[in-house]
Parts: structure tokens; sequence; C-alpha cells
């Protein structure tokens, strides 16, 4: 709830408070850049450190640094490089999420259950993507981005009371004993043992480059191309999480193990198809309903994305692996900085058509390279490989 929410009223604030293009872009580019920097080193810490500590630190640095820019806000004396580091140093909890706590709730059900179980987390996810995105339009037009701040901040000290009752993890490690590079090395070579796992990386990288970038700008076309305020654009935010949410209890409810990598592959063409006509649709009311339609692309993906890792990996390489996912989920900032650059010189709709018809071009190779994408297969977890 407060990723979204966040998220959206600081694309409006900063719009607002700057006017440019790039810097609203950049802002979305350093929530995301703890991703790519930190990402293989959240793996290893999370295979070796308890899960349960880690979640709970992660929770409370994140709701530390909410309350503080909230009394920045509210005193007055916000600048943009403040938002900068905020948000950065907001990243590096976010960054824990992945090889964090979806390695617990996949612990927490079994392997026979894994695609059940993140089916229902995506459905939280796509509820508060919904719910997250009009709350922060409504309270931005309100209350004010101190206000948005001050109830981030107790969300997630409401998460850290929920998260205390959490088990502790059945795998453990002694992190005094692991040779750090030896560990990162053979994480590397399980992710290239499965083909099923370079392709599932692969469209990750894809998708995150070139297509979740465009939220960046979702606020810049609904001011300057739509011509409508902080509400109605918290409804376009909004409504992606509805469809999302639907297509999310779809897929909880009726995927098979056989369908999840289809779901996976032509779900994103979905959500990038969604792009391009958002990016050329000048009526609100039309731009409202693409959404929708693109949310459940989104919900396949974000769905499918973690299922199929999780499959295919064995119980004791999770975090690592799951930390090569989070790198690869790190192209995020490169491609806000292209489309911000691409803003900036051509405007934000021709932006977002360039990077969306990119983005497709990369999917349809990704279909070609790795046919398993195509196929109906069971995802199974490969053999752990014999250190060297």
């Amino acid at each position: 709830m407060v990723r979204w929410l966040e998220m959206l009223a600081l694309g409006f604030f900063v719009f607002q408070l700057t006017g440019s293009e790039f810097l609203t872009a950049l802002v979305f580019t350093l929530r995301m850049a703890p991703m790519l920097l930190f990402g293989i080193a959240t793996g290893f810490i999370a295979d070796h450190v308890p899960r349960r500590f880690l979640l709970l630190g992660s929770l409370v640095f994140s709701t530390a640094i909410s309350g503080a820019m909230g009394l920045v806000v509210l005193f007055g004396h916000v600048e943009y490089w403040q938002i900068a580091v905020a948000t950065f140093l907001s990243g590096i909890s976010w960054a824990f999420d992945m090889p964090v706590r979806r390695p617990l709730v996949a612990e927490a059900v079994g392997p026979e259950r894994v695609g059940v179980a993140m089916g229902i987390e995506s459905t939280t996810m796509q509820a508060t993507r919904m719910l997250g995105p009009l709350l922060g339009g409504v309270f931005v037009a309100t209350i004010g981005m101190d206000g948005v701040y001050f109830i981030g901040a107790g969300l997630q000290g409401a998460a850290l009371l929920i998260s205390l009752g959490v088990a502790r993890s059945g795998i453990k490690s002694d992190i005094a004993s692991v040779r750090v590079l030896a560990n990162l090395r053979e994480g590397f070579r399980y992710v290239r043992s499965s083909r099923l796992i370079l392709g599932t990386l692969a469209v990750t990288v894809f998708m995150n480059f070139w297509g979740f970038a465009y939220s960046s700008q979702i606020p810049v076309i609904a001011k300057t191309e739509l011509g409508v305020g902080a509400i109605a654009l918290g409804v376009l935010g909004a409504i992606e999480g509805l469809g999302g949410l639907l297509g999310a209890l779809g897929i909880a409810a009726w995927a098979s193990p056989r369908t999840y990598t289809r779901i996976y592959l032509y779900g994103s063409i979905l959500f990038l198809t969604g792009v391009l006509l958002f990016a050329l649709s000048r009526w609100y009311p039309v731009s409202v309903a693409i959404l929708f339609a693109t949310g459940f692309g989104m919900a396949a993906f974000g769905t499918m994305q973690s299922t199929l890792m999780l499959m295919a990996t064995a119980p004791e390489m999770r975090g690592r692996v799951m930390g090569v996912l989070v790198v690869c989920i790190g192209s995020g900032p490169l491609g806000a900085l292209h489309v911000g650059l691409l803003a900036s010189l051509l405007g934000s709709p021709i932006a977002l058509t360039v990077i969306a018809l990119e983005g497709i071009v990369a999917l349809i190779i990704a279909a070609i390279v790795w046919p398993e994408l195509r196929r109906a297969v069971i995802p199974t977890a490969a053999p752990v490989p014999n250190p060297r």
C-alpha cells in the first residue's frame, strides 16, 4: 500500500515542485536503484541471516524514513535532493522484499502450493496497487505530501507489528563460515543451469526496463495531455490495480502449473500493448479503460514471475536466486532514465510509444530464444550444482 501510495503522490508532487519530466522520472529511478546495486548482496544475506530479522529490520528502517520526511515537508524545508535521498534509502528496504518475504511465503506453504500462494500474494499486491494510488491522489490534493508520508509511516508501523508474529525460517546457515564469493558464483551457476530460470529473468529485465518505467510519466500525461488533477490521476493509478486484482484472483482460482509459463509471457505482452495504447490516448475515459486492461497483464507477469522462480529453484538456493531476480528488477532505474530522457526531448506520449514498441520486440525475441516460455510445462526445481 505504502509503495504505490507514496510513488504516485511523489510523482505528482515532484512534477509540481520542479516542472521537469526528467526529474520526475529520476525519483522512480532512485527508488529502484538499490535493487540493481545491492540485489546480489541482499540475496546472499537472505540465505545466511534469519529472514524474520531482515523483514523486521527493513520495516523499522522504512517507517523511520517516511516519518522523517513527513516532518521535513510539514515544516516547509523540503528540497528535491532531500526527496531523492529519502527515496533511494526507501529503495534499499524494497530491495529485501524478493529474497526475504516471498521465500518466507514459499517455506510456509510447501512446494506443491507455491503457485496458489503466489496468486494470493499477487492478489494482495494488486488490491493495494488499486487502493494505494487512489488514496495517494486524494491525500496529496487534500492533506498534502506531509500527510502522505505520515500515513505511510503509520501503515509501515502496522506492518511491523503484524510481522512480529512471523515464524523463524527453517533454512539456517552460519554466515561466519560462508565464503561470500564462492556462494555468489554458485548462485550464478545455478541460474545458468536452468533455461526456464534464464528465460524468466530475461522477461523480467525487459518488463522492468521497457514496461514499468511508463508509470513515471503517468502524472505528466495526466496533467499535460489529459488535463486532469491529482484525484483523477489517482483513479488512473487505481484502475490498473483493479484490473490486476481481478486478474490475480482469476489466476489463483483457475491457473494450472502447465499454463504458468504461457500466462507469464503473454501477460507481459498484453501489459506492454496497454502501455502503447495509453501513450496514444488523448481522452481520459479511454485511458482509464486501457489501464484497466493493462492491469490483467501486470497480474499475469507479477504472479508468475515469483511462482516460476520459486518452483524452479531448490529451497536452499532461493535467497541467492531471488537476489539475482532483484538485480534484474533493478534494470528498472535504467528504464526510467531512458524514458525520462526521451520525454524531455520528445514529450511523454512519444517516449511511452517508443519504449512500448521496443519492449514488445524484446519479448518476441525472448519467446524465440527461450521456447520453454511458450510450452505447457510444469516447473520443477533444478538440482543444486556441486561446488567446484
